[in-house]
């Protein structure tokens, strides 16, 4: 306890802060907000009452050798039960739970449940290890972390927490909620980390604001915990596959249950969702490996379907009853390896089953997630409300690697009481440990941002838990722009760093040594800064969804992920010195967006197989392409290296282009520049295309600067099956030695054809050097388009004593098939000077233009005894179409 003068009247648990008396600085006065505005900062809380001058007793932070006692009782500061949370000065002096801080709150420590306040000390900087952290590895530093976390401040000022060497093991994920502006800070990222429990599932850390949990009410069955609560107006949301748990592609068995009561009927003709594995890569790409419905057909009745993928194809099954609303009903999708049985009844009650047959194993996508309420279409790894959710309770959610309801169930009683995590049972009774319930969700521990459930791997000797992020969608509460800064992440069964509306947030010297997911920002996270990240993970590195745009990402490197970098829906990402690419890889760069204004821009990006080759052969992996992108309208790349590994897959392209999906508002003005960029395909590469193009919608421009392909001797064609193609700069022409003519080659398509995709109008530009002793080269040789093409080639000679012609030719040429027809027996000469004034000697041949095996070339010829080096420009107009 401490003991100094006020300058005021205090009451017992009042909030002290310095009186700023130059006199006598340790004179203290209520913390009032015109106290506290004046610069001071809060002491303590007081013990008893004590008159204007007269000496006070108060509780303050510090240790009991300096005669302080920081814990206040909470009947002193009468704060009472609830959660435990931060402490703040309320407008009356007194101390006030405050979840989220507010910029302008004076902190004054933080409380437990039962209201006991810590008073923590206010400083910009914090070491853990002054908190009680232990950094060996084996200790829970959660508490600490967090003590350490909320005694930084005031909130209108940033703090540091500072993590010396070592290793600080979590069993819950941490959050920093943004406010006060808090910046966690280690000694290195290789030897100060935060791992989270390797057994659990869930986040290290979250950088959110405190948007609370997925919104719960009263439970419909027996037992601890609440049910969730869906509307069909709100898309709030968890995706259980943010758990390794739901890796369930494979599956010989498979069983999803819940109970629910509907309290509103859909629209008509309306199917709504319990819960669904969905989600795409690519626009139009839609997958389901089990989803259960509900709709209105017609009748005040809502009918129960399901869907599951077996062995690639959707198996449809369909109870012929309903369930009523304001109703509990129990709901079970069941696979055997026999047939796809839905079973539903009321609690207590015998239930209806309806089977149709199926074989084979459950297909799961990697870009599937699990949602509760949600059925989403495209935007992986991210969700985009495609069916809306039931209006009404979902209680006890289980899902198991094993068919709850075997073949020789002859009755199912539905349930009372909430499930429990179990293991499948042998003929005998007994539990068969090789098989345990994958997720269970009771809604009994959701106290934060986290929805908590179990699950049971196989071998466990009991249910471990999962933090699985809610995902709000009803409005923006607040953003979270937190740093940090030189840490180390481990999160073996979830994500490193998960973050939602984490805008300004910056990551520097960041590495991820193992997880599942590396890191996770989504929902507005703009303006984030990302810098020295080095991530290690087993299915997604960095990732960037749900309109997280204008982020800056310097010096990435990614190993091990199977989707090294994805950026979805609003994307806007600048890129430069990233080195990504590894063995997993499908897609080290996925970029898909919706938004006109999106875009990528990188600078030296190295998407690299070095050193990755394994054995003979080096067939590892399942590359699909270097960089994929689906209705993204700006890509541009500068001095970057594009390499695909030798893959399983048939010629995978260095790019893949697709236009599934609209963009609103883009029309066909999009872009893709290369520039100064190589490619590399390293399958097949003497037929392997360089892009790839897919879709429906009118293609974007595409405009190649200074950049080549790798292996020479290899023509760049457009591709001929491409259902829409446009390119802009490139030019597709070839010399006679076989080497494509990208040097200062351009090409402009000025029309094309919607329903083809084929160029109706286009000028080309080709230049072309060679040298020959009496013969002849043929030079910028440009393919013949189909119907009528127009040529105008400026040739230049030059002999060894430095004599020099220059012609300008025009041709015309009409292609039907294989055959070509020259407008003239020879081309018209525009003109033609020799530099000893007037026209060449009549022994330099003038050159010709003809048609050579489909292409139109520039035919140079010396004649006996002369050697002649040309030079030649040749501008080409392919005609547009006559339309009836």
């Amino acid at each position: 306890m401490k003991h100094a003068v006020t300058a005021v009247d205090v009451g017992t648990g009042d909030v002290l802060c310095s009186a700023l008396d130059p006199g006598d600085p340790a004179k203290v006065t209520k913390a009032t907000a015109a106290a506290l505005a004046a610069g001071t900062g809060v002491t303590g809380v007081a013990s008893a009452a004590a008159g204007a001058g007269t000496e006070v007793a108060y509780y303050s932070a510090g240790s009991a050798d300096e005669g302080n006692e920081p814990l206040v009782p909470a009947s002193v500061s009468g704060l009472g039960a609830g959660l435990p949370t931060a402490v703040v000065v309320d407008s009356a002096g007194r101390a006030a739970r405050q979840s989220p801080l507010r910029e302008d709150s004076f902190v004054v420590g933080q409380c437990d449940a039962a209201g006991t306040l810590t008073v923590a000390p206010q400083h910009r900087f914090a070491n853990v290890m002054d908190f009680g952290a232990k950094g060996d590895g084996s200790t829970d530093d959660w508490a600490a972390i967090n003590a350490a976390i909320r005694s930084v401040g005031p909130a209108t000022a940033r703090g540091t927490v500072y993590f010396p060497r070592g290793q600080y093991l979590v069993h819950r994920p941490l959050v920093l909620s943004g406010s006060p502006l808090v910046e966690l800070r280690g000694e290195h990222q290789d030897t100060a980390g935060i791992r989270f429990h390797p057994g659990y599932h869930g986040p290290a850390l979250a950088i959110t604001p405190d948007v609370g949990h997925l919104p719960t009410g009263e439970a419909l069955l027996t037992g601890p915990g609440g049910a969730a609560v869906l509307s069909h107006d709100s898309a709030s949301t968890i995706d259980l596959r943010d758990s390794a748990a739901l890796d369930i592609d494979g599956l010989a068995e498979f069983s999803v249950e819940c109970t629910i009561r509907p309290e509103a009927m859909p629209a008509p003709d309306e199917y709504v969702v319990l819960i669904s594995s969905s989600g795409g890569r690519l626009g139009g790409v839609q997958n389901n490996a089990f989803t259960l419905y509900a709709s209105n057909q017609g009748d005040p009745a809502i009918y129960l379907s399901a869907s599951v993928r077996i062995g690639g194809q959707d198996v449809i099954v369909r109870l012929p009853s309903a369930a009523p609303v304001g109703v509990s009903t129990y709901v079970a999708l069941v696979y055997d390896g026999q047939g796809v049985r839905l079973f539903a009844g009321r609690p207590g009650q015998q239930a209806q089953v309806v089977e149709t047959p199926a074989t084979g194993t459950l297909t799961q996508a990697v870009e599937e997630g699990v949602y509760l309420g949600v059925h989403s279409n495209a935007s992986w790894p991210d969700y985009r409300q495609a069916f809306h959710p039931l209006t009404g309770r979902m209680d006890s959610v289980r899902i198991s690697n094993y068919a709850v309801h075997g073949r020789d169930t002859t009755t199912v009683t539905a349930p009372t009481a909430k499930l429990t995590a179990t293991a499948k049972l042998t003929p005998a009774g007994v539990a068969d440990g090789s098989e345990r319930t994958l997720m269970l969700l009771n809604f009994d521990r959701d106290v934060d941002i986290f929805t908590v459930g179990t699950t049971w791997p196989a071998g466990a000797p009991a249910p471990t838990p999962v933090f699985l992020p809610y995902r709000f969608s009803d409005g923006i509460p607040a953003y979270a722009p937190s740093i940090v800064r030189q840490l180390g992440f481990v999160a073996t069964n979830g994500t490193a760093i998960y973050s939602q509306l984490g805008m300004s947030a910056v990551l520097d010297r960041i590495t991820v040594a193992e997880a599942r997911d590396g890191i996770r920002f989504r929902n507005n996270g703009y303006l984030a800064e990302f810098e020295h990240i080095r991530i290690a993970a087993s299915r997604l590195g960095l990732v960037l969804s749900g309109n997280t745009g204008l982020v800056n990402v310097k010096r990435l490197q990614t190993v091990s992920a199977l989707y090294d970098f994805v950026a979805t829906d609003g994307v806007g990402v600048f890129a430069r010195d990233w080195y990504i690419g590894n063995s997993k890889s499908l897609v080290p760069i996925l970029l898909t967006s919706g938004s006109s204004t999106g875009f990528f821009h990188g600078i030296g990006i190295a998407i690299s197989t070095e050193g990755l080759l394994v054995g003979k052969t080096g067939k590892v992996g399942n590359w699909q392409a270097a960089v994929m992108t689906s209705s993204l309208p700006h890509l541009l790349l500068e001095s970057c290296h594009l390499e695909t590994y030798f893959s399983d897959r048939t010629n995978p392209p260095c790019v893949v282009i697709d236009s599934s999906r609209n963009v609103v508002g883009s029309g066909t003005d999009g872009s893709y520049t290369f520039v100064n960029c190589d490619f590399t395909p390293t399958s097949s590469p003497d037929t392997q295309p360089v892009f790839a193009f897919s879709g429906q919608n009118a293609p974007f421009a595409v405009r190649l600067i200074g950049s080549r392909r790798r292996t020479p001797g290899i023509p760049w064609t457009l591709p001929k099956d491409a259902p829409l193609v446009s390119f802009t700069g490139g030019s597709v022409s070839t010399t006679e030695s076989g080497l494509t003519q990208w040097e200062g080659g351009r090409e402009w398509i000025l029309a094309y054809d919607r329903p083809t995709g084929q160029p109706m109008a286009r000028e080309r530009e080709v230049q072309a050097t060679g040298t020959v002793s009496a013969g002849t080269v043929d030079l910028a040789g440009v393919p013949l388009a189909e119907g009528s093409t127009g040529l105008r080639a400026e040739v230049m000679a030059t002999d060894p004593a430095g004599r020099s012609a220059r012609w300008t030719l025009e041709q015309g040429f009409t292609r039907a098939g294989d055959t070509a027809t020259p407008w003239s027996a020879s081309p018209h000469v525009v003109s033609a000077l020799w530099s000893g004034g007037g026209a060449p000697p009549e022994d330099w041949t003038i050159p010709s233009v003809t048609a050579v095996g489909g292409n139109v070339v520039v035919q140079c010829t010396a004649g006996p005894g002369q050697t002649l080096a040309f030079t030649v420009r040749t501008t080409v107009l392919d005609a547009l179409s006559a339309t009836p």
